[in-house]
């Protein structure tokens, strides 16, 4: 053999013992739960996309469509509350088509009226 031809013989020997990747690069060290985060974020996005190109074409409205997903927690309406004393308040809750007048304590609450909601005038403002 020539002097080239055996100085290239532990570059060939070396190439061998290690795996070949494509690209020459490393393993990659990106844990599963990386990765499923990096979906949802990804769909989240989509999910958002195309709500904001629906509600540009105008086949969506997002108000109504927010309105229809919203959880049903706001059915109990706390009308109005005044403070009595440093520890008491009185307040005027409305619930499932019920009024009731409250006096909170520390420590208890009492019902002093508890009545069926009256049908309020187009001139009445709605609960807040």
């Amino acid at each position: 053999m020539t002097a080239m031809g055996l100085s290239l013989l532990p570059m060939a020997a070396a190439a061998q013992s290690r795996p070949s990747h494509l690209g020459g690069g490393g393993e990659v060290d990106v844990s599963l739960g990386r990765i499923i985060i990096s979906f949802v974020i990804c769909i989240i996005i989509a999910g958002l996309a195309i709500l904001l190109i629906r509600q540009r074409s105008g086949k969506i409205d997002l108000a109504s469509f927010f309105a229809r997903i919203e959880p049903r927690a706001r059915e109990i309406r706390v009308v109005e509350t005044r403070r009595l004393s440093p520890h008491a308040d009185i307040s005027l809750v409305r619930q499932g088509g019920r009024e009731y007048l409250l006096v909170l304590q520390q420590g208890s609450t009492q019902v002093l009226r508890d009545e069926p909601l009256a049908v309020t005038n187009a001139k009445d403002p709605p609960c807040a």
